[in-house]
């Protein structure tokens, strides 16, 4: 986004401790300012062959880069929070801020999830497995999975409250979904492959092949569908390689893992945000049922004994 952007916010998303005051800044300032430099990762829409080969990547490739700041002048008008760790913490963890940032990942997840299934099954069709048992096990599973993911969202919006004139989701639930679902992706890409099996890695090396009329007549004699013709099976297993096999699918895993944070930064937001006052409630009145004066009287006299004397 930063070819498009006119600013960059610079600040810590991650609270910091007493100590890390210099590391306690936030501040805007133009994307041309003089120093500031963008070294971006490779890009792979730029590397693909044509968009029949990596279709995704044709498409949703977002560039990832790493923001250089040599000498670059901030000018205090510009700038938000100066070595004040709880200030850098408050912008994000006492206001909205953090629950909308992560809310729209959970809705971008879950329209991925459901694409993911999608994928899943014509997976299946496309080389004749779907209706055997185990296959047909396995793709329930993916579904209550995403299915899991979607009801997490309506959860949290269900849940959720006002804030201020603002509406914002329950956000333990969102914590929550961010929890599950960074363990969930890479498990889920993993049975995604698990079903492709060796498909994904006997495909045309490039569009180019079916120029070529040898290699065009080779490929609708091995590339065979009882769901469709031979062209229309390279076109979705080039689809599904781009979703859970090449560079793109592959930065997408690890984008999912740790976008939000390493999981002991999601799973402390958790258990910053559970309702832990509810939780010990419920084991305190079941507790305060019984002391063991009262365990111990019940045993010396029965109550079948007491009863009758």
């Amino acid at each position: 986004g930063s070819i498009m952007a006119n600013e960059v916010f610079v600040a810590n998303l991650q609270p910091l401790r007493p100590g890390e005051e210099r590391y306690a800044l936030s501040f805007a300032i133009p994307m041309n300012a003089p120093g500031l430099k963008v070294l971006s990762r490779k890009s792979f829409e730029a590397a693909v062959v044509s968009e029949y080969d990596n279709p995704l990547a044709a498409r949703f490739d977002e560039n990832d880069a790493l923001m250089y700041f040599d000498d670059v002048k901030v000018p205090w008008e510009r700038v938000f929070v100066y070595r004040d760790t709880d200030m850098c913490r408050a912008q994000f963890h006492d206001t909205a801020g953090h629950m909308y940032q992560n809310y729209q990942a959970q809705m971008r997840l879950l329209v991925k999830m459901q694409f993911l299934v999608g994928v899943a099954l014509m997976l299946t069709e496309t080389l004749g497995t779907r209706h055997m048992p185990v296959i047909d096990q396995e793709l329930g599973k993916l579904a209550a999975q995403a299915a899991m993911v979607e009801g997490m969202v309506y959860g949290m919006e269900a849940g959720g409250g006002a804030y201020g004139k603002y509406y914002v989701p329950k956000k333990h639930l969102m914590y929550a979904a961010q929890v599950l679902t960074q363990e969930l992706y890479p498990n889920y890409i993993k049975a995604l492959r698990e079903l492709a099996g060796g498909s994904l890695i006997m495909l045309p090396s490039s569009v180019r092949d079916f120029n070529h009329p040898e290699l065009s007549a080779i490929i609708d004699k091995t590339q065979q569908s009882p769901a469709m013709a031979p062209e229309a099976r390279v076109k979705f297993l080039k689809l599904a390689w781009d979703a859970i096999g090449s560079e793109f699918a592959s930065r997408h895993v690890q984008y999912e893992m740790f976008y939000a944070g390493a999981q002991f930064v999601t799973k402390g937001h958790s258990a910053r945000t559970y309702d832990w006052d509810t939780a010990r409630h419920l084991v305190r009145a079941v507790l305060d049922r019984y002391q063991l004066n009262d365990a111990i009287r019940h045993i010396d006299h029965p109550r079948g004994v007491e009863s009758s004397l």
